[in-house]
This record gives C-alpha cells, structure tokens and sequence, in this order.
C-alpha cells in the first residue's frame, strides 16, 4: 500500500512539474510511513514540506497542490491535510486485505524473484 501511495504521490509531483508548480530538476525521495495515531489516517507523508522550500510556497500550500492533483483511485477512503504540511492517507477497509488474494494466486511463488539469477553473491 506504502509503494501505491507513492505512486499517486509522484505523479502528483509530475503533474505540478509539468504545469510549472514546482521546478522540474526537483527529485525528492518519497517517503510514506505508518502514522503513529490511527485518528490521522493509515499512512503520511511529510513531502510537501520538502518541497514547500524550492518550490516557495508555503507546506500547507503545497499539501493542497499535491492532494488536487493526485490521481483519484478506489482503494482510498480519503486524504487529509494536517499542520505543518503533512498528508495523510485514510486506506479503505477493504482494500487492506486485497494482498490476501494475491498471496493465495500466487501460491507458493508468492514472493519468489528472478532478480539476480543465475549469478553468485
């Protein structure tokens, strides 16, 4: 779930780039955690805040910009802006178990890779 929501949130961020609401050599990690209290949502991230600077806007600002233009999915609940300049991610109910069923496709192969195949570490 972490790695969708930094999905949406980079083509977000390229959706600004291309209007001209943040500088394009703009390249931030985007990081999403857990929150600490599940009243401000499943997930966050602090990325308006690092780019509130470059961009000159103001954090909160900036949440807004990345919120409006995030892609609209049907595995979220909602998204919340919250002082300083964080967002917050309210995951739907349902959509925490999805993995479930690709786990149970998968069977045993759930997990394998083929990344490095062949070759000795």
């Amino acid at each position: 779930m972490k790695e969708r929501i930094a999905d949406s949130l980079r083509q977000a961020l390229d959706a600004l780039k291309a209007e001209g609401s943040v500088p394009n050599d703009l390249a931030p990690q985007i990081r999403v955690d857990h929150t600490r209290d599940r009243q401000h949502g499943d997930f966050a991230t602090n990325l308006a805040m690092i780019l509130a600077k470059p961009a000159q806007r103001s954090p909160q600002e900036m949440a807004r910009l990345l919120v409006d233009n995030l892609p609209r999915t049907d595995w979220l609940e909602k998204v919340e802006i919250a002082r300083p300049g964080f967002i917050n991610f309210f995951v739907r109910g349902e959509s925490k178990f999805a993995v479930v069923e690709t786990v149970l496709s998968a069977g045993e192969h759930f997990g394998r890779s083929e990344a490095g195949a062949g070759q000795s570490v």
